[in-house]
């Protein structure tokens, strides 16, 4: 165990650097007495022998107490280091946010999200995961991510605190030969009898299932695949439409083929994009900023869709 201090530490390197104790006193503004007190604890507590004494010429280093300098020297300029590094976190301009992001958004939005706030925000590290719906939820339960960006559904979530970051309003989605596909917008009960190429992410499968079910419809199922890209490869290959919430910049699919997408003209309920924290958690100054830089990045990107009665 230690047993001498940090000031113990720069009364000695004061000492040392002005060769003696009374001009250590002046420029520590402390009495002589207190400096001379600490140097004789500090070689009584490590053993050393710091300083030779000499009676008209004041202080000089012994060769323990040069070497001993030098440790001290690394030690206080850590402690320093130290001192600012926990003042920044004290006044939340520094630290680390554990995000932790749905697969499927992931591609989309992970990357500029945590891009954005390192320009608004660069003493804050964001280390960023993709997890499924359910281990999104559980591991902000448990304590091991500060924060999460999913949808509001596939998961139980109602413990959690859930601010929505984006309404997203699904299309149809078919090849670039489909009969359809000129279309700027269609109805789904044009679509009752197309086969239908299903997007098997849990919780994408249930809430695509439900608006179908919404729109009237129950269109024979072609294909089904978790992967988005999968999904829309099967699309352009001409097995059937789909239904999506996320739009790839490109029109092209991995395979080579092309898709278009089409505006639902129906009523429909949208996804909700939500950053999801643990409720009655800490809530400090770079949580909150991270959560309003989270919206404004969303807002910047998406516009909320209408909400069926």
């Amino acid at each position: 165990m230690v047993r001498f201090t940090l000031r113990q530490c720069a009364y000695f390197r004061a000492v040392a650097e002005q060769g003696g104790i009374a001009q250590a006193a002046r420029v520590l503004h402390i009495s002589q007495p207190s400096v001379a007190q600490a140097i004789d604890k500090l070689e009584d507590v490590t053993g050393l022998v710091l300083f030779d004494r000499h009676h008209a010429r004041g202080l000089t280093l012994t060769l323990q107490g040069r070497l001993f300098l030098d440790h001290v020297g690394r030690l206080l300029d850590q402690a320093e280091q130290v001192a600012r590094e926990a003042a920044a976190l004290a006044a939340e301009t520094a630290g680390e946010i554990r995000l932790g992001m749905f697969w499927t958004l992931a591609p989309f939005h992970a990357a500029g999200l945590v891009r954005s706030f390192a320009e608004v925000a660069p003493g804050v590290v964001v280390r960023q995961r993709e997890m499924s719906l359910t281990q999104l939820a559980e591991a902000v339960r448990e304590g091991s991510l500060d924060v999460a960006v999913t949808y509001d559904r596939g998961a139980e979530m109602e413990d959690l605190e859930l601010v929505e970051l984006a309404a997203l309003r699904p299309m149809v989605v078919v090849a670039r030969d489909h009969p359809l596909a000129g279309r700027a917008s269609i109805d789904l009960a044009l679509l009752a009898d197309q086969p239908y190429v299903m997007f098997d992410a849990p919780g994408s499968r249930s809430y695509f299932e439900e608006l179908l079910a919404e729109g009237g419809i129950s269109p024979p199922i072609a294909h089904s695949s978790t992967s988005m890209e999968a999904v829309r490869s099967a699309v352009a290959a001409g097995l059937g439409f789909t239904l999506l919430v996320m739009r790839p910049p490109s029109p092209l699919t991995y395979d080579g083929g092309e898709v278009r997408t089409i505006e639902i003209e129906n009523e429909v309920r949208p996804l909700r994009v939500v950053l999801v924290s643990r409720r009655g958690g800490h809530s400090g100054r770079i949580m909150r900023r991270f959560a309003e830089h989270a919206a404004a990045y969303f807002a910047a990107r998406h516009r909320p869709g209408p909400v069926s009665a």
